[in-house]
């Protein structure tokens, strides 16, 4: 059920706008394009997703997509696990109305359109947050975390993946550059990594590896594991 949109070419020609970037209608066009050419290992992840759905999933439970974009994370659970239930959740307009259209024969995937920090989870074994965080103040960061724990049932499992930076800034320097070829090597020029990189600033903000395992520690998480680093990216897995 592989839907593929649009070529990425929002930014060929910079940020003339200067406008912040946003989950509009142009980038849902575009999306599936432009997270495969600018996240290294964003494939492997949904992998893993996966293959832990089918070792956390539990029958008669929710699972939960928070933040589903176009439902590349709700299909992978759905591959590990074939009877979870998911409620993909998104606040994006523009994305919830690509997934329902694509999507509308999928019975066992609940799309809902609300922002995921008004949202109710509850009775959940198995819960994925890819890509998410990074765009959440700090205070919603734990707010969300500590929603996801208690809505956990014992022995569930949360998947998050996120951008990082290091403390060391020669790393993050070196880090930084080498994802920027990486782009370059994807068919990007100079001009739309630019342009996408201003889009971003002050909207998505990255903190360090060991920000993310601590807030999980802190709200309750037994474990923390790292299951995929990949440059200035890491899937974590935490489990109640």
């Amino acid at each position: 059920m592989a839907i593929m949109g649009k070529q990425d070419k929002i930014f060929e020609e910079g940020n003339l706008s200067g406008l912040p970037f946003t989950f509009n209608q142009e980038v849902t066009e575009v999306f599936e394009d432009m997270i495969d050419r600018s996240v290294p290992g964003y494939k492997t992840s949904l992998g893993l997703i996966a293959l832990n759905a089918k070792k956390h999933y539990q029958p008669n439970s929710n699972s939960y997509d928070i933040g589903c974009s176009l439902g590349a994370s709700s299909l992978s659970i759905l591959r590990g696990a074939i009877d979870a239930q998911i409620i993909a959740i998104d606040n994006s307009k523009a994305m919830i109305k690509e997934c329902e259209k694509r999507y509308n024969k999928l019975n066992s995937i609940e799309f809902v359109h609300e922002d995921i920090m008004d949202s109710e989870l509850k009775e959940a074994s198995f819960v994925v947050i890819n890509y998410v965080i990074q765009f959440l103040n700090l205070e919603q960061r734990t707010s969300l975390l500590n929603k996801t724990y208690k809505a956990l049932l014992p022995g569930g499992a949360l998947i998050l993946s996120e951008k990082i930076h290091h403390k060391n800034k020669f790393e993050s320097k070196r880090i930084f550059y080498t994802h920027h070829k990486f782009k370059s090597s994807q068919g990007y020029s100079d001009l739309e990594i630019s342009g996408k990189r201003d889009s971003l600033e002050g909207i998505l903000l990255t903190e360090l590896e060991q920000d993310h395992i601590e807030r999980a520690q802190a709200v309750g998480f037994k474990t923390s594991e790292i299951i995929l680093s990949n440059l200035n990216f890491r899937t974590f897995k935490f489990t109640k």
